[in-house]
């Protein structure tokens, strides 16, 4: 019955997001005649993409880098440009240039290792991946950069792009097809530009493409070898890059060329009914932690496959007018680092030691949600690293809810003793939502009867909750992990008798005592077939094409301490993320949890089922809880099953926004949500969500057994 709904919402929303296609997007013209034949040369190509797209197993080369970054424009918001993007402000003109020893065995390793580096600044870990990020493509993919882009070498390119051929050019005897691709609506995920196609091959000789990625306008020109050793790699690569954020402009260009040490093919008798491994270690690493600086003038001039101009050689030098010039801004930079400390998030490492902290008025730290209304967080973590990888880590968090004047905060910490196995034994102390006992909701139940009373007269913040929580994690197997812990509850009430009008019979004496649970923990998660890669010793999930299954049984054991609870919990969740290709993806949640045999009264707190007080990333946090569900119904049953669909697509609503704005989305997402209690038998949200690498924003309706209650917005950074 669940993957049955879960298949029919499915096709209603993959016919829907047609439909719309169709409808706002029919074709603007008839077919021309250059357009039918760069359609008929593009069907050749894409059919060879399929052959194309697997075919290169391992290849070593040495690559050379030239960058150039330029700060056109800035204003006081530059400070936080490094969010978005890498940039170093304190040098307006950075040129620096870089070799890199790289080797790629597809799929399972692409390492690039930076063997000489040399400017006027020399480039950070963000500018080296920036630098490395657009070359590491596969031209007949049908999606690239993380399917963050939709090519025109897909199956499907007739639903996005319309082709057009330019001209026909011979080239050292080969005829060559300039074809001009265009999307057929506007949006981040796709691009324009020229394929220059070879003749009878049909494969692509060169490839210039202008699009939108994290922020910047990009153009990538591309060639690749007419070796037919080679010819699905590059020769050389020239990539332009322009930011336009908060009022800042930045320039960016960079200059690759490839020399080839190796190269060798998938031999098509091996492939066949091989089964993929599931360790996917060093799909893509970068080393760089010890970069030689090289400044010898004879090593470079050997290195470039063309020479500096003279512009760029004047970079390299700093003249007396620059050293005046730092000495008159000194006091000013002093000013801009100190007012970095306090808004931007501040990294530090040193040695095995890291610490990360989120920055006293970083704005980035502030969320919204209809309920809980602005948010703001502070987060710091400090980890050290041991021999095999094993970690000490610390994880205080510490949030203000404005809208309900509480502070929430989290101490944790994690010994990561055996990242191989992902064992890990940990330590919470925090505080959680205000609730109220059993013993009040049975007797809130009965005085519901009664028309006088109802919940907005008690309030129901009656007891703050106090935890402290140890736990211990081991994989038994891969996918297969095992749990076991305990956990101390306080609860302490908010209110004492005389602060609640017309207090009911019985909750007076309720209300004025404290409760103590203690309440040992085990449970199981089991996901089948999950993809991993190993980060030296530690273990990393990827992700698997099955469900991941958890339950979880609680059991208070009265006499611990003043510990009074009596009662078991259990509780079980599976979820799952389903690729639909081409950027689309649906996510499901369904979990359910009952007490058991309850002999003292208890607190309805369950793991799966809980109020979270700020706003998550668009992970699970985001679209796999209630949002606009009033507090008090989270702790006014003993029994509880929900369900949640996500689905996230490129293309759904966002033609609807202007130009402007739609260029900035990166994705799109519906939510629907249901819920079961004995005492709310039928509560159901819907939600529309879309967002970025940088923010998420999503608006959500309520409804109570069909009837609409109200509607709320969420907004959350991802930028931590």
């Amino acid at each position: 019955m669940i993957f049955t709904l879960i298949l029919l919402t499915i096709n209603a929303l993959a016919k829907a997001e047609s439909n719309y296609r169709n409808k706002v997007l029919p074709d603007l013209k008839e077919k021309t005649e250059s357009s039918v034949k760069a359609d008929s040369i593009m069907e050749e190509v894409i059919k060879n993409a399929e052959k194309y797209q697997h075919v290169l197993s391992r290849y070593e080369a040495e690559i050379y880098i030239k960058g150039r970054t330029e700060i056109l424009k800035q204003n006081f918001l530059m400070r936080f440009a490094h969010h978005l993007f890498p940039v170093d402000r304190k040098n307006k003109d950075m040129i620096f240039e870089m070799i890199s020893d790289s080797k790629f065995n597809a799929p399972n390793n692409f390492l690039h290792n930076f063997r000489a580096v040399n400017g006027n600044s020399i480039p950070n870990s963000k500018k080296q991946q920036e630098a490395l990020g657009f070359l590491n493509l596969n031209v007949y993919s049908s999606t690239i950069y993380n399917e963050g882009i939709i090519t025109p070498m897909t199956k499907q390119a007739s639903k996005f792009y319309t082709f057009d051929l330019e001209s026909v050019s011979d080239t050292s005897g080969l005829k060559i097809y300039k074809i001009r691709f265009m999307p057929k609506l506007w949006s981040q995920k796709l691009i324009c530009g020229d394929l220059y196609i070879r003749d009878q091959s049909w494969i692509i000789d060169k490839i210039d493409v202008n699009g939108r990625f994290d922020f910047a306008e990009f153009n990538l020109v591309m060639t690749f070898g007419r070796d037919y050793r080679r010819f699905i790699l590059p020769d050389k690569a020239s990539l332009y890059l322009r930011y336009h954020v908060l009022g800042n402009a930045i320039a960016t260009s960079y200059h690759s060329s490839f020399t080839y040490k190796a190269v060798e093919w998938v031999e098509e008798d091996n492939e066949t009914q091989q089964k993929r491994s599931l360790d996917l270690t060093g799909y893509y690493k970068l080393s760089s932690d010890t970069v030689p600086i090289i400044t010898d003038t004879a090593f470079w001039n050997k290195e470039r496959d063309i020479p500096l101009t003279k512009e760029e050689q004047s970079l390299y030098h700093i003249d007396s007018d620059n050293n005046e010039q730092r000495i008159d801004t000194a006091n000013i930079t002093k000013y801009l680092k100190l007012t970095e400390k306090f808004t931007n998030t501040i990294s530090m490492d040193y040695k095995t030691t890291r610490l990360k902290y989120s920055g006293i008025f970083n704005p980035f730290q502030l969320g919204y949600s209809g309920h809980n209304g602005i948010t703001y967080r502070q987060r710091l973590r400090i980890s050290k690293t041991f021999d095999k990888d094993r970690q000490i880590r610390f994880r205080p968090d510490i949030g203000f809810v404005f809208k309900r004047k509480e502070i929430f905060f989290t101490v944790s910490g994690d010994w990561e003793y055996l990242p191989e196995k992902k064992g890990i034994l940990s330590l919470s102390i925090g505080n959680g939502n205000q609730s109220y006992s059993s013993a009040i909701m049975k007797e809130i139940n009965e005085q519901l009867k009664d028309s006088t009373f109802n919940f907005d007269d008690l309030n129901l913040e009656y007891f703050k909750h106090y935890y402290a929580e140890i736990r211990n994690n081991i994989e038994l197997f891969n996918g297969f992990q095992v749990w076991a812990g305990a956990a101390y509850h306080r609860r302490i009430p908010v209110k004492k008798k005389s602060q609640i009008p017309n207090p009911g019979e019985g909750v007076e004496e309720i209300i004025n005592e404290n409760y103590h649970d203690f309440t040992p923990v085990v449970g199981i998660s089991y996901t089948p077939r999950q993809y991993y890669w190993m980060d030296g010793y530690r273990k990393e999930y990827l992700y698997s094409y099955y469900p991941t299954i958890s339950v979880e049984f609680a059991r208070a054991i009265p006499g611990v301490g003043k510990s009074s609870g009596d009662y078991g919990r259990i509780e079980a969740d599976i979820h799952q993320s389903i690729a639909l290709g081409l950027s689309r993806k649906l996510n499901y949640h369904i979990s359910g949890g009952i007490y058991l045999n309850p002999k003292s009264i208890y607190f309805a707190d369950f793991r799966y089922f809980s109020r979270r007080q700020f706003p998550e990333s668009w992970g699970d946090e985001f679209g796999g809880v209630f949002n606009q569900l009033r507090s008090f119904w989270f702790n006014a049953s003993d029994k509880y099953v929900q369900g949640h669909i996500m689905y996230e697509s490129p293309f759904i609503l966002s033609q609807l926004f202007k130009k402007k704005t739609s260029k900035y989305i990166l994705s799109e997402r519906f939510y629907f949500s249901q819920l079961w209690t004995p005492v709310l038998p039928s509560y159901t949200e819907v939600g529309y969500g879309f967002g970025n690498h940088i923010f998420n924003v999503a608006a959500f309706a309520g409804f109570d057994r069909w009837k609409y209650q109200n509607i709320g917005l969420k907004f959350a950074f991802e930028l931590f």
